[in-house]
């Protein structure tokens, strides 16, 4: 019996020959392919080019976001708490206040307005919130939240390349939003991220922390022989290479049309999943080619008997995510109704333009039987 992968990213020879051609040129590190993969970003963002800086992970977007907003010591922060560990972590490393916020649903993991608006206070310095799966938080609210209580707004886009909201990108709204190119994502190039700056005073600052301050790149210094540096500011080592931006500018060629296959791959699950009433599927009603589709999940009481059948047929599967606050590195006790009832209940099933609908057909057909 052959597996079936849980993700297995889309290589083709086209991003193969432009990784070797970037190989043969010799120039590998920070170079004019990462301000090419800049502006072909921007443009489908649709924002100006000098508000988006190309970063080594979303995970590094995510820093130099917080640190760009001023966050420190004792600052209140309210991020959802089911969510990937990485804003936490940046945050208590930071030394920062963090106040979890529960989930909209038990069907819906993005954050509640409700509990959000609950929860800020005076003190709120920044909300960051994630866009779970690629589908949208109410941004409409959420902005009118920031200007009622003036806090800064970061965007956790990671799930969410070139979704739509309101007829904007999501990850324009914030006052930062990051990116991910991490191996399972929708554009991949192993590691890799693009961090959006509202503000291009905010980007232009970017650019310089992420490579340690530095007032010159390697590829300045090459071309203009500046041999006197300096550093105004002390920065971080986030840069991201030729190599793995010429992978992600080529994968960012294909997008729309694999964003359209997850959109099938998406459509294909709900037809065959929609009558089992054990399972909830998150974000079933959302049936618009509008969205990136990162993640196919369902809820359900009966998750160790599906798990049990998955790994039996040798389909794989994936949990996104536990609720931060239940995480020992986090551990708070709290009581959130609807991150709660979704803990232990969710399962993320494959979605990813390599699957096939057949593929699709015969998990379905393996979870009716639980």
């Amino acid at each position: 019996m052959s597996k079936i992968s849980y993700f297995t990213p889309q290589i083709t020879k086209e991003d193969i020959n432009k990784v070797s051609k970037i190989l043969s040129t010799k120039w590998i590190s920070t170079g004019q392919e990462v301000s090419k993969l800049e502006k072909d970003f921007s443009k489908i963002l649709k924002v100006n080019h000098n508000k988006c800086v190309a970063v080594s992970s979303g995970f590094s977007a995510l820093h130099l976001a917080c640190h760009l907003a001023g966050i420190k010591s004792e600052d209140e922060v309210l991020i959802q708490t089911i969510n990937f560990v990485a804003i936490a972590n940046i945050l208590k490393n930071l030394d920062a206040k963090i106040k979890f916020v529960d989930c909209k649903s038990k069907t819906n993991p993005n954050i509640s307005v409700e509990d959000l608006e609950k929860k800020i206070s005076k003190k709120t310095k920044a909300v960051v919130t994630m866009h779970y799966g690629g589908y949208p938080c109410n941004m409409k609210k959420i902005l009118q939240l920031q200007r009622k209580y003036k806090f800064c707004l970061i965007e956790d886009a990671c799930h969410a390349i070139f979704s739509n909201y309101s007829k904007k990108k999501l990850g324009s709204f914030g006052n930062f939003s990051s990116f991910s190119f991490y191996a399972n994502k929708n554009i991949t190039c192993g590691e890799g991220g693009m961090l959006y700056c509202k503000s291009i005073r905010n980007a232009k600052r970017a650019r310089f922390l992420k490579t340690h301050g530095l007032n010159r790149t390697s590829l300045s210094h090459y071309k203009n022989l500046q041999n006197k540096y300096e550093v105004n500011e002390a920065g971080f080592n986030y840069r991201l290479d030729e190599i793995r931006a010429a992978l992600a500018r080529s994968q960012l060629n294909r997008i729309k049309k694999n964003n359209l296959i997850r959109h099938k791959i998406f459509m294909k699950y709900n037809k065959h999943l929609k009558k089992n009433n054990r399972i909830n599927i998150a974000f079933s009603k959302y049936t618009k080619n509008n969205f990136s589709r990162h993640l196919y999940v369902i809820i359900s009481n009966n998750k160790k008997k599906i798990i049990r059948a998955l790994n039996k047929n040798r389909i794989g599967h994936s949990n996104h995510y536990k609720p931060i606050h239940k995480l020992m590195a986090h551990k708070k006790k709290l009581k959130m109704k609807n991150s709660d009832y979704i803990d232990n209940k969710i399962i993320s099933l494959p979605i990813y333009p390599g699957l096939g609908l057949k593929k699709v057909e015969k998990i379905c057909k393996i979870i009716n039987l639980c």
